[in-house]
């Protein structure tokens, strides 16, 4: 396997799709004109930052989205799901969860263009 080449597949499974689209949509807190989740490339963008993450960052996320899925994150409102994920407190784990859920969202091209941005 070459550097820069993904140690997996970009692809999460569907509890673990679930519990990254409830994260984005907790940390990103979308409202109109800004597109919903599900209408961007938000998880799948998540998925492939995974893939290339090394490979215990990997594990411990995945295992982390399991956890927050089994806790119900996905099933809870946005304050519900902001509140479980205060839980986790100001740990790396945390921050790096917060920071791909964000950079996920906002770097969908239809998000991009909602907030004025147009690529030349």
């Amino acid at each position: 396997m070459s550097p820069g080449t993904p140690a997996t597949s970009p692809r999460l499974r569907r509890r673990e799709a679930r519990a990254a689209a409830a994260l984005v949509d907790a940390v990103a807190a979308p409202v109109p004109p800004l597109p919903p989740v599900a209408e961007t490339d938000a998880v799948a963008s998540f998925a492939t930052w995974l893939a290339y993450a090394p490979r215990p960052n990997r594990v411990l996320l995945r295992a982390t989205l399991l956890a927050l899925a089994a806790a119900g994150l996905p099933r809870r409102d946005r304050a519900g799901r902001l509140a479980l994920l205060r839980r986790l407190g100001p740990s790396p784990l945390a921050e790096g969860l917060r920071a791909t859920a964000a950079v996920s969202y906002y770097g969908d091209a239809g998000v991009l263009r909602a907030l004025g941005h147009h690529a030349r």
